[in-house]
């Protein structure tokens, strides 16, 4: 996942923002809901800055790069016997 070059830097871990957006995307809370307080070990973000670091990272290509590659890695472990698909996502 990209981080800021110049200028802004996030004051929490990468891992606990990741996480954040894999409850949300999990549990399909609206945003402004997402458990920050409950997410974050040290230094709690808002829902806010979570959700721009998502959107940075789709527009960029980097949750999708980054997904193809863990699936990728761990096809042999997937289990598709139940999985839950909508179509409110699009395709790239």
């Amino acid at each position: 996942m990209s981080t800021a070059k110049r200028g802004f830097k996030t004051k929490s871990c990468l891992v606990e923002i990741v996480n954040g957006i894999l409850y949300k995307l999990k549990t399909g809370i609206q945003w402004h809901m997402l458990p920050v307080e409950n997410l974050f070990s040290e230094t709690v973000l808002s829902y806010k800055t979570v959700f721009g670091h998502f959107r940075k990272w789709c527009k960029n290509g980097d949750w999708h790069d980054s997904w193809i590659q863990i699936l990728s890695n761990h096809k042999a472990e997937l289990d598709l016997s139940s999985a839950d698909i909508d179509g409110s996502t699009h395709q790239r």
